[in-house]
């Protein structure tokens, strides 16, 4: 195989696999690390995010943006506990 095969095969790769990056859910956008969460909303660690920063650690960027940008999405809205 050329190598220029073998670099377009990983970029291809590459950029599919980031396209499957949860950015949004129907209840709002993905956070980060740092960033303010909705009071108002349920947070978890989107496993999808998570596994692509780690499968890319090697790559430095995609584990930062990741982190830094789309770690938590919204699952649901917060309950009001004081009914």
């Amino acid at each position: 195989m050329k190598l220029s095969n073998i670099v377009f095969g990983s970029l291809l790769g590459f950029s599919l696999i980031l396209s499957g990056c949860e950015s949004s859910t129907k209840y709002g956008d993905c956070v980060g690390l740092g960033e303010k969460q909705n009071p108002k909303l349920h947070y978890k660690v989107s496993t999808g995010n998570l596994l692509i920063g780690v499968l890319f650690f090697e790559i430095i960027v995609p584990p930062i943006i990741v982190i830094t940008d789309e770690i938590y999405c919204p699952v649901g809205v917060e309950e009001n506990e004081s009914h």
